[in-house]
């Protein structure tokens, strides 16, 4: 009978995460932004500008401008690729992203079955890894994370982070160093300030392991720590010289901090940890009989429930015996925490409390429910210890929670996919603005937000758009308007 469970289980799992994969993979072809939109603009300015006209060099993959920016090297090198073989169609960066998610997928599958215990917690361990590919592949918030290359190719770089805190238990388990340098210095090298948080989570995380599980303490660690610190410590210093071109410079840290407390007493205090708790689960009610005061609600519990769980991880972090799988949920649970104090000092703080809303980071706001899931799939050997109803509710609440999460995607999807044809109406919309500046540029007239090039200076929009006609790139291609039938047929010459 278990065995029957067992396969039935395995079964609904790879059929759950193959139907969410092929749905948003659907959604990307179909509704990801090919138009040169937002910071897209940027890097066409200062990076594809100088590959087209044949002057560019290495220190340009990572210019960055003033202020809270990040120099996106694999970026710009993806973008590379999108003027050389797609004619700078954008939406093969959205195309990417869901191979990382995918990627990511894959190795969180290896990680949850590799524990396996030939009992019925295996069971718990396939519905916690589709409940994890949920949370990765979703197409919550109307599909925003997705339809926006730039958002959803940060996958990449969630994917580089995790290899790099594989590579680093792998390092502290057989104490090898080679390999750890490599990795460090390739996510130094291509992640900026994100390998900085990602660094600080994961050396915290080896060192809690340290403390709370006597057998993972090695004399060794302080050459896993020494690798890591001057690979780190080199590439920041060579991240200090690199180029930085437009953007207005910021204000500092302290100045930062001054205004945390008028944020806080305005709504902060319950928006700052209820939005990113809830947001990666449903942003909006998925269910159509609640309303906004109702869902407000609703969020409030979720998140008291979820700051319970949250408790409970640290609760068994403290006691556990770490192996890959828990090392990994506490490296993820740190770094989510570092990001979200991140987004408020840098971006909340000037930009205000609402700013948590952005779809943008849902994928960042996502790690503290992965984690939580890898530790629960690892706490079969926990639950021996609790009483008989504690055990049971550890192992049901959980479970229900899963299940809920998963059916929410049905509903979730059916929103994002009934925004497509509103979606097409808007990169039309930007494709004509695009056109009208290629033909006027002192006028420009009623843009889009994410059209900042009708802010920038005359010889600029003129430089850019002649660029883009000119080479019969993005909107102007007929390789593009082809691969998006409901682009309109632009041409340099279109009257």
């Amino acid at each position: 009978m278990f065995r029957l469970d067992l396969n039935f289980a395995r079964v609904l799992a790879w059929l759950a995460v193959a139907l969410i994969m092929l749905n948003t993979l659907c959604f990307v072809l179909r509704v990801a932004s090919p138009v040169v939109r937002d910071d897209d603009w940027y890097f066409l300015d200062v990076f594809l500008r100088k590959a087209i006209d044949g002057g560019l060099s290495v220190g340009d993959f990572f210019i960055k401008r003033y202020g809270s920016d990040h120099a996106q090297p694999l970026f710009k090198l993806e973008m590379l690729l999108e003027w050389r073989y797609f004619d700078l169609d954008f939406a093969v960066g959205s195309i990417l992203g869901v191979i990382a998610a995918a990627v990511c997928a894959v190795i969180y599958y290896r990680i949850i079955v590799a524990e396996r215990h030939g009992d019925r917690s295996d069971v718990t361990r396939y519905l916690a890894w589709a409940s994890i590919c949920a949370v990765l592949i979703s197409l919550n918030g109307g599909g925003g994370s997705w339809t926006w290359p730039l958002v959803a190719l940060e996958n990449v770089t969630s994917m580089i982070i995790l290899l790099f805190m594989l590579v680093v238990w792998h390092s502290h388990r057989s104490q090898r160093y080679i390999g750890l340098a490599i990795a460090t210095l390739f996510l130094c090298i291509s992640s900026d300030d994100s390998a900085l948080i990602a660094v600080i989570a994961t050396v915290l995380a080896l060192l809690l392991a340290q403390l709370c599980d006597r057998t993972q303490r090695r004399r060794s660690t302080w050459k896993i720590l020494a690798v890591i610190g001057v690979c780190t410590v080199v590439v920041r210093i060579g991240y200090a010289y690199a180029p930085v071109v437009g953007g207005t410079p910021s204000m500092s840290i302290l100045s930062n901090m001054g205004l945390l407390h008028d944020r806080f007493v305005q709504k902060g205090w319950w928006m700052w940890a209820t939005l990113p708790l809830t947001l990666p689960v449903y942003t909006q009610s998925p269910f159509g009989f609640i309303g906004a005061d109702g869902w407000v609600v609703v969020q409030v519990v979720m998140a008291v429930i979820l700051l319970t769980a949250h408790l409970w991880f640290w609760g068994a972090a403290f006691r556990t015996e770490y192996s890959r799988l828990v090392f990994v949920a506490v490296c993820l649970m740190i770094l989510s925490y570092g990001w979200v104090a991140g987004i408020i000092l840098g971006r909340v703080t000037i930009y205000g409390n609402n700013y948590l809303n952005e779809p943008r980071y849902l994928l960042l706001y996502g790690g503290h429910l992965i984690a939580l899931l890898l530790l629960w799939a690892s706490s079969s050997r926990l639950m021996p210890r609790l009483s008989g109803w504690r055990r049971a509710l550890g192992s049901s609440a959980p479970a229900a929670g899963c299940v809920i999460l998963l059916l929410g995607q049905i509903p979730l999807s059916i929103h994002a996919w009934g925004l497509r044809p509103y979606e097409w109406i808007y990169y039309v919309q930007m494709a004509h603005q695009i056109n009208d500046l290629a033909k006027d540029p002192v006028h420009p007239a009623n843009c889009v937000p994410e059209l900042p090039i009708c802010g920038w200076p005359l010889e600029k929009r003129r430089e850019l758009t002649r660029l883009l006609s000119e080479n019969r790139l993005n909107v102007f291609s007929p390789k593009v308007q082809r691969w998006h039938s409901y682009l309109p047929p632009l041409s340099p010459d279109s009257p």
